[in-house]
């Protein structure tokens, strides 16, 4: 950085007058704006209020053009071609796929398989003696001990 320039994000040194030269621009692009705002009075005030009869001639004589802005440059429809259908198109490849068959499919059916494994051998754990469920919870405050024991608490 040169000597004397003030710190900062934009680079001011001595030779650099990129600035000065960014306020530079040629008379018609700071005019025109201004132009264009008359011009579209003018022209607003030719056709609502001094002869309303106009834009429905023109719409007939010029329909193509007439079409094309009333459609928005079809702007929507060319977004609904770009992006919609094919945001669409993977949405229901990804359901039908994704959900229907992985999911649905492959993950319902392995769980409709295990369920029932787990069902029957708890069922077969339930015997209605008192002393195998006393057993079961010794087992289970022994592996508590053991686990507690072994992490060291934590």
């Amino acid at each position: 950085m040169a000597h004397g320039a003030p710190k900062g994000a934009i680079y001011l040194g001595v030779d650099n007058h990129m600035i000065h030269h960014a306020h530079e621009a040629p008379k018609w692009v700071k005019v025109s704006p201004f132009i264009a705002m008359l011009l579209g009075l003018a022209l607003a005030w030719k056709f609502y209020i001094r002869s309303p009869d106009w834009p429905a001639k023109l719409a007939a004589q010029q329909r193509p053009l007439y079409l094309f802005l009333l459609n928005k440059w079809y702007f929507d429809e060319i977004y609904d071609v770009i992006f919609v259908r094919p945001a669409k198109w993977l949405g229901r490849f990804l359901w039908q796929k994704g959900d229907g068959t992985v999911i649905d499919g492959t993950l319902n059916g392995v769980a409709m398989g295990i369920i029932p494994f787990f069902t029957r051998l708890a069922g077969r754990a339930q015997s209605g003696y008192v002393f195998t469920y006393a057993f079961a919870m010794v087992l289970g405050i022994a592996a508590l001990l053991i686990w507690m024991t072994l992490s060291g608490g934590h």
